[in-house]
């Protein structure tokens, strides 16, 4: 997307004054010509991920941890709704409808369960509840913008590995 920005005028007359005549009068302002200024501006629009996991856990929620073990992303219970689930693709691979990263683990709670706590738990009750070897095997970024990827899934199951 262009946008045109043009220079204003007032702006320019600050540094394109002329001499003060004698009579006390204001200075005369000769602005210059306006020029337009083009800028460029991008849009990031995120594309649809899929993913395999270790296990049958496509009704778990998943939270991502850092290299160092830190509890990177969790879900507030009110951000997991019945979209959140993964779509099943094809061949092990799943759609991520929930945000998932290269190093999502799967939590011992249903989506369900989850969507019902009356809080977010604590970074320790939700170390507590990761299912011991449940994790995100395999990655893959598509080419479909998120924002289509429910209504694109033939051209996704496509582009599998």
């Amino acid at each position: 997307m262009k946008k045109t920005l043009l220079i204003s005028g007032i702006a320019l007359a600050a540094i394109g004054c002329t001499s003060h005549k004698a009579t006390g009068e204001s200075p005369a302002i000769t602005p210059e010509p306006e020029q337009p200024v083009v800028v460029e501006s991008t849009t990031f629009i995120p594309k649809a991920t899929a993913f395999k996991m270790s296990g049958a856990y496509a009704d778990k929620v998943a939270v991502t941890l850092g290299s160092d073990g830190r509890l990177l992303y969790f879900p507030a219970p009110s951000d997991i709704t019945s979209r959140s689930m993964p779509t099943y693709l094809a061949n092990g691979w799943w759609l991520n409808n929930q945000g998932l990263g290269a190093n999502s683990v799967f939590t011992s709670w249903t989506f369900d369960e989850y969507a019902k706590l009356p809080s977010t738990p604590s970074a320790e009750e939700i170390k507590f509840h990761i299912i011991p070897g449940a994790r995100v095997t395999d990655f893959f970024k598509t080419s479909v913008p998120l924002t289509e990827a429910n209504s694109q899934l033939a051209k996704i199951k496509a582009q599998l590995p």
